[in-house]
């Protein structure tokens, strides 16, 4: 420098830099789960940088940390957990961390996954189940044998919704279209949230094909799901789903409608017949609509 004072930007540069670095160590030391030397990387950066702007987040997380692991002895105090983490410190993360936000958040969702291994499903706290907690940390194996080890995990919509997504993430679109569809028959509700979860476009494509083919059906409606099974074997017949016995699934118009559909599909195999007849018969009972919509995408020969 020969003796001459640097400009104001550079003044401002080494600041800034020094800022960084600061406050970097301390993220450091939080993603390697390191508590004691966070602090005293935190209490650095409080000294020579009191108004960073990330300072408040990084105290969140450090305190996180250092509390950590919070109570989980069962799973009302598990579910008290999440609300923290969900609450203060994923947004925290998020704040003084950005992309590197999950990393710091999959080792803790992992630690409740574990903490929550030992307990059975509870329908009363279905986010303590250890299901939820794997996806959460991207354990999608995990998550599926958890979700198939709940009761009747056919006929729970809790585990459906699981399963749904877990299996998606091991083995794609193909392998999650059973429990996605017996959701939607069962739990149509939960749909919205599960297609957000899979995010899959040729999912997501069909999601918007169903609506605008039946637009008689209310979009804003929680059980306009439901239909989305029936609309899917008028639209791809060639896709096997196997629901299992009928008498599994709801007495509901849609269930019904589902019911039909494939068995017309089965029927249509051995060409017309009586029986194709009378099936039809039924399906146009059921809901004339649905049927409008099947006949029209029925080749000609069929009709």
């Amino acid at each position: 420098m020969n003796g001459q004072i640097p400009d104001s930007g550079q003044l401002d540069l080494f600041v800034h830099s020094r800022a960084v670095v600061l406050a970097n160590d301390v993220i450091a030391a939080l993603l390697a789960r390191d508590a004691d030397r966070a602090a005293e990387c935190l209490d650095r950066l409080r000294a020579e940088e009191p108004g960073h702007r990330v300072r408040k987040a990084l105290e969140t997380l450090c305190h996180t940390l250092a509390e950590w692991p919070l109570p989980s002895e069962n799973p009302a105090e598990i579910a008290d957990a999440i609300r923290r983490l969900e609450a203060d410190t994923y947004p925290a993360a998020l704040a003084a961390m950005g992309g590197k936000a999950a990393q710091f958040m999959r080792s803790l969702w992992r630690d409740l996954a574990q903490a929550a291994k030992p307990y059975a499903y509870d329908a009363a706290f279905p986010q303590s189940y250890s299901a939820a907690l794997y996806l959460r940390c991207g354990d999608a194996e995990a998550a599926a044998a958890a979700a198939q080890a709940v009761a009747r995990h056919d006929d729970n919509v809790d585990a459906l919704y699981w399963l749904a997504v877990a299996c998606y993430r091991i083995d794609g679109l193909a392998a999650c279209r059973i429990p996605f569809m017996r959701l939607a028959l069962l739990g149509p509700e939960r749909l919205p949230q599960a297609l957000s979860e899979i995010d899959d476009p040729l999912l997501n494509r069909d999601w918007h094909a169903f609506h605008v083919a039946c637009h008689w059906l209310d979009p804003e409606a929680q059980t306009v799901g439901a239909w989305f099974p029936a609309w899917h074997l008028v639209e791809h017949p060639g896709i096997r789903i196997d629901y299992g016995d009928s008498k599994t699934l709801p007495a509901t118009q849609a269930a019904q409608t589902f019911i039909a559909i494939t068995r017309l599909l089965e029927l249509e195999k051995h060409g017309y017949s009586t029986a194709l007849v009378s099936a039809r018969s039924r399906l146009r009972d059921l809901d004339p609509d649905m049927f409008t919509l099947y006949m029209a995408r029925r080749d000609a020969g069929y009709r």
